[in-house]
């Protein structure tokens, strides 16, 4: 039986004037019916554009060798007839920017039916079957909607239903979970596992989130530089690999059992022709004499690498010992006190409540950690901190003041006090700007002279590790990793008493992440001025972060000290968080590392469930009427605290709700 996609020594060059780029050398990868296939490593590595090949959208101008088969037919070779039935019914696309691929002046039930029409002749009754299959809440009242009315798991839902709706026999995931909170990772990681375990499809999922892989996938190929240089079953490449590049790569990724993250040193090199030797010497600690000298072929059978000197054993040290975080004494920098946060109806009735209740102090030389899943309130209470956002009612004071009762002068040297870091690396410039200019905005803001500001942005770009050229480049000049290191540098250099990160390296692959970590856990070193990390990544959090605070519908849930928080639970809301953050060890932090059973809420509800009671109740597993009647104030329960009165008796329960479920 031939394998439904055969990718055999696919090279790709693309020429532009007066360069050629390399992107694929020498591909093999093959993926058969009903397995998955993850396809990792940094970017700039060619895993798009083996995902492009697979559906012959190669940019103009790439000449091609070898052969991408698909059910035994050269894709490479089909005519347009051809192609317009491969392209759908063979394989599908799930792209990384869901709301990108969709069109917004079209509903998504519309944008769906089209295609539906076009490959299967079915109706807009099949249409919201699909929804309904993917979990999509109320599929009929959806098929209306914009793609600018979904959250980014529902967007990237009706993706997976664009491309599941034309019954393909390969799935092609980019980057499918990029930017997604846990549990919506852990949702979306399903659709795909159940497409290749029900439906017998084959599924390439791409991507630079290593534990995620790990989860789903039944092998895995290493890709560096346009060449494979590791694949096999995901178990023996994930946790024994031979290939140094594959062993660097995983000791970048963070892990929530509390392993820290190592950067890679140097950048992959961009190549103009297939290399002749080992692309990844330049970076490599074991390389010799041999690995310059000429090209290592990938050998062996079912797992295989590309080395003359492969390692052996398991890739991932165990963590080491938590060191003991003091509390912080330092001056408080920001005060938050009962804040709620209720933004109005454009129509004038009704509203949405973002923040109730939430009360936060920061303290200089303490990083503080916010975590919980897409619409808990993350964002707003970053813009509360800031001053952008004001409270309905309750106290904010930043430095001391109240930045809603200061105006002019005032106000944006207040605003100095505190700034942010952006998700959006690049979108967070102005693209009109060069990087001088960005970073010395805050001071031309205040008056600084051009002299000092020049000293200044200097300074803080050298504190970055950026060369001094970089200060006449524009953001579309700089890579992923350079453009955060800017905006870092904008925040830093007004010498601020407090810094909130918003999810600062979701958008960054895994070994620029590493090295963003480092520059900012330096940065929280700083005994000066405070900072608050906001992000649903909790391998980050744990690594680096003091305190923690569970953000849930706008309630804080739990707070305390990050190894108390995450090392013994106590709210069902977050032990359900753990049991879906994906591990590198292919389970998750509430499966193989815990030793209680993993905790699984229901699926998520509209926030108007929130308006009485504990907030959690209409998902908890452990709910009672008292649950739902009653509000749930922070008790503290040992070093931290939990806005729940059942916890005493949730162990007992989960280990009784195992023993039924056995």
């Amino acid at each position: 039986m031939s394998d439904l996609l055969s990718i055999e020594d696919l090279s790709v060059l693309i020429r532009r004037p007066g360069r050629d780029v390399a992107a694929l050398s020498g591909v093999d990868l093959r993926v058969d019916a009903g397995e998955v296939v993850g396809l990792v490593g940094e970017s700039g590595g060619g895993k798009s554009m083996v995902a492009r090949a697979i559906v012959a959208l190669l940019p103009g101008g790439a000449e091609t060798g070898g052969a991408v088969r698909f059910e035994g037919a050269d894709v490479l070779a089909m005519d347009e007839a051809a192609l317009a039935t491969h392209r759908g019914h063979g394989a599908a696309l799930c792209f990384q920017n869901p709301r990108g691929a969709l069109s917004p002046t079209r509903t998504v039930g519309r944008q769906l039916t089209d295609r539906l029409t076009t490959h299967q002749k079915l109706d807009r009754e099949a249409a919201r079957q699909l929804f309904e299959a993917v979990g999509i809440r109320n599929p009929a009242r959806r098929l209306d909607a914009y793609p600018h009315e979904l959250s980014g798991g529902m967007a990237q839902r009706v993706m997976i239903s664009l491309a599941t709706g034309c019954a393909p026999g390969l799935l092609v995931a980019d980057e499918p979970t990029t930017g997604l909170d846990v549990t919506l990772t852990r949702e979306i990681l399903r659709q795909f596992r159940h497409a290749a375990d029900t439906d017998g499809r084959g599924v390439l999922l791409i991507s630079h989130d290593l534990a995620s892989i790990a989860s789903v996938c039944d092998r895995v190929a290493v890709l560096y530089a346009g060449t494979v240089v590791e694949s096999g079953p995901a178990a023996k490449v994930l946790r024994e690999p031979a290939h140094p590049y594959t062993r660097a790569l995983l000791a970048s990724v963070p892990d929530v059992s509390g392993r820290p993250a190592r950067a890679i040193g140097g950048a992959m090199p961009l190549l103009s022709s297939p290399p002749a030797a080992c692309p990844f010497a330049p970076r490599c600690a074991h390389a010799t004499g041999e690995c310059t000298a000429s090209r290592p072929a990938l050998a062996g059978d079912g797992w295989q690498y590309a080395c003359f000197h492969p390692r052996s054993g398991p890739a991932a040290a165990a963590p080491p010992p938590a060191a003991e975080k003091r509390p912080a004494t330092g001056r408080v920098v920001m005060e938050i006190d009962d804040a709620h946060v209720v933004y109005g109806s454009r129509f004038g009735s009704g509203g949405h409540h973002a923040l109730r209740g939430v009360s936060l102090q920061v303290r200089a030389g303490e990083t503080v950690g916010v975590v919980g899943e897409s619409g808990c309130g993350k964002s707003t209470l970053a813009r509360l901190m800031l001053g952008l956002a004001a409270p309905s009612s309750g106290t904010v004071r930043l430095a001391g003041t109240d930045p809603h009762a200061q105006r002019g002068r005032k106000l944006r040297r207040l605003r100095t006090k505190a700034r942010l870091v952006f998700q959006d690396p690049v979108g967070s410039l102005s693209p009109r700007r060069t990087v001088a200019d960005a970073i010395g905005e805050p001071l031309r803001a205040l008056g600084v002279p051009a002299a000092e500001r020049a000293e200044r942005v200097a300074e803080v770009l050298a504190r970055m590790h950026l060369d001094p050229t970089m200060l006449r480049r524009r953001p579309h000049e700089l890579s992923g990793g350079q453009a955060q290191r800017v905006g870092i540098a904008r925040a830093l250099v007004g010498d601020p008493d407090l810094i909130v990160f918003d999810e600062p390296t979701s958008a960054l692959d895994v070994t620029v992440q590493a090295q963003i970590l480092d520059v900012i856990a330096e940065l929280a070193g700083d005994a000066s001025r405070g900072s608050v990390f906001i992000s649903h990544d909790l391998a980050t959090v744990r690594g680096f972060c003091d305190r923690v605070v569970v953000l849930y519908l706008g309630r804080i849930v739990e707070q305390g000290p990050v190894e108390e928080v995450f090392g013994n639970p106590r709210h069902p809301y977050t032990r359900a968080l753990l049991s879906s953050a994906p591990s590198l060890d292919g389970g998750t932090a509430g499966g193989p590392q815990r030793a209680e059973p993993r905790v699984e809420l229901a699926k998520d509800l509209d926030e108007a469930d929130a308006a009485t009671g504990c907030p959690l109740a209409a998902r908890c597993p452990f709910v009672t009427d008292e649950c739902r009647a009653q509000a749930q104030p922070l008790v503290a329960y040992g070093a931290s605290e939990a806005a729940c009165w059942r916890v005493p008796q949730i162990p007992a329960l989960i280990r009784e709700g195992a023993q039924t479920r056995a």
